[in-house]
């Protein structure tokens, strides 16, 4: 009789294992902005962040009197930010960017900026718009090459 109790108890066991889903962190890749979101983030992109990191995002300074910045969009961008939420990256170009003035841009402004970064790196997008106050579990992640 133990045996079977023990195949019974190991079955209803691994059965409950097998309908347990392992929780996914929110990721870039579940449409964590708006088109919308992202088309403001172009204009606000143009001036205080092209000058450095180019019209393209891919750090080519359009002013010749600026150095090379690193790219902000694109599969480079994404690995080097891969792992990390979009909060370190609101907050990280939140206070210290545009380089020659940090802080200038209002937290809205950084928000469809960093919308921009996403679209502009093929990140599909959602329904609901990038809110400064919900990033820190959304994690960046690389998207398929």
């Amino acid at each position: 009789m133990r045996p079977l109790l023990l195949v019974a108890v190991l079955s209803a066991a691994l059965g409950a294992l097998a309908q347990t889903t392992v929780a996914r962190a929110p990721s870039i890749r579940d449409g964590m902005f708006t088109a919308e979101q992202a088309r403001r983030g172009r204009i606000a992109y143009t001036g205080p962040c092209d000058r450095c990191h180019g019209v393209k995002l891919d750090g080519a300074a359009d002013d010749p009197d600026m150095l090379p910045a690193p790219p902000v969009a694109g599969p480079k961008f994404l690995r080097r930010w891969s792992g990390r939420t979009l909060a370190a990256l609101f907050e990280y170009t939140r206070t210290t960017m545009p380089a020659n003035n940090p802080g200038y841009l209002s937290d809205a402004e950084v928000a469809d900026i960093v919308a921009y970064m996403l679209s502009s790196s093929d990140v599909p997008a959602g329904s609901a718009e990038l809110r400064p106050d919900a990033l820190a579990a959304i994690v960046i992640e690389p998207l398929a090459e």
